[in-house]
């Protein structure tokens, strides 16, 4: 098979066509590149180009076959409703605060109508728009651009408090509702200012709906449904992927159902199981485990993980990439054996 391009790769897979070989991305890869280039989040995007040159700096040389728009902010666009972001330790995640401290009062008072005002009056998500204009800049069409922003549910979580939030399902559901049809209102806008400067994969993050935290039967009555609108306000969007941390396993079919078109799922899944509940529909995405052998292990050790998840695939629409985003401490040779091990699967 002739070599392919990096796009023509994903969009092989995507439509469970032999590719020349298993393509590789970093489901985000923000903190880690902050973290070897010794800078914040801060610095990183209050640079000229909003660190567009530094992002795709480290995506080539790992040669990546996406590229991340808006690299390690999932949740900061929250920042425009009133949610504190952490951003100035170097090695360390963004941290979003919540923002609403009295939801009985404050949900009803949200309003959709100014919700695209309010994220351009945002210096950070100004930074975001332009970090991702640059990336697409600089990549052209050499490989997609994904654009990792919170789902609704985990944004409402965040906005509320997520034990908070738990409790509104569960004793005020026509708030919780309304809430999440806010925020799904807010992640729709900012992919769509994501697509207008460049953006090419919506990849919705969703960190609050994991097996580990909520039910199944919850899972189906708020998150996905709030995951499918989403999807169906975003048509400009050719492909649709999404993330949940943790033992999510159980959430692939109903993923599958809604059409989605890659699944990034953490370690704890079973790759073999997600991979025929996908039912050769929908591409998995993963499931290095990023705090294990890859953070802590040797070159060796994580090429030969690698290699057991490409043969566990054997020729399934597979993707190989870290179960969750990189830790900020993951060494450089290690996370070159993920690229070696995909080469080495031809």
């Amino acid at each position: 098979m002739k070599c392919m391009t990096s796009k023509e790769r994903i969009d092989a897979v995507l439509a469970g066509r032999p590719v020349d070989r298993t393509p590789f991305c970093l489901v985000d890869g923000g903190a880690w590149i902050a973290k070897t280039e010794g800078i914040t989040y801060r610095m990183l995007y209050g640079m000229e180009d909003g660190g567009a040159q530094t992002i795709v700096k480290w995506t080539d040389e790992l040669e990546t076959d996406v590229v991340s728009a808006v690299s390690g902010v999932f949740t900061a666009p929250l920042n425009a409703f009133g949610c504190p972001i952490h951003i100035d330790e170097i090695g360390q995640p963004v941290n979003a605060g919540t923002a609403l401290h009295n939801l009985k009062e404050e949900i009803p008072k949200l309003d959709k109508s100014t919700i695209r005002q309010t994220l351009l009056a945002n210096e950070f998500v100004q930074n975001m728009l332009k970090q991702c204009r640059g990336i697409k800049k600089l990549v052209g069409d050499r490989k997609y651009l994904i654009g990792d922003i919170a789902a609704p549910f985990t944004m409402a979580a965040v906005m509320a408090g997520t034990q908070d939030f738990i409790m509104l399902m569960i004793d005020e559901p026509e708030l919780a509702a309304q809430l999440i049809d806010f925020t799904t209102c807010v992640s729709a806008e900012v992919f769509h200012l994501l697509h207008e400067n460049g953006c090419d994969i919506a990849f919705p993050a969703d960190p609050v709906a994991s097996g580990n935290l909520i039910s199944q039967r919850m899972y189906k009555k708020w998150a996905l449904p709030a995951l499918e609108n989403l999807k169906k306000m975003l048509p400009e969007y050719q492909y649709f992927f999404a993330h949940i941390c943790g033992g999510s396993g159980e959430r692939v079919a109903s993923l599958r159902d809604i059409g989605i078109h890659a699944f990034s799922c953490d370690w704890a899944v079973d790759l073999d199981t997600a991979l025929n509940n996908a039912e050769g529909k929908m591409a998995i995405f993963g499931n290095m485990n990023p705090a294990g052998v890859l953070l802590a292990g040797k070159p060796d050790e994580v090429y030969a993980e690698a290699t057991d998840r490409i043969r566990t695939a054997a020729g399934r629409p597979f993707i190989l990439a870290p179960g969750c985003d990189m830790g900020a401490d993951t060494p450089l040779e290690n996370v070159k054996m993920l690229l070696k091990a995909c080469k080495d699967s031809v």
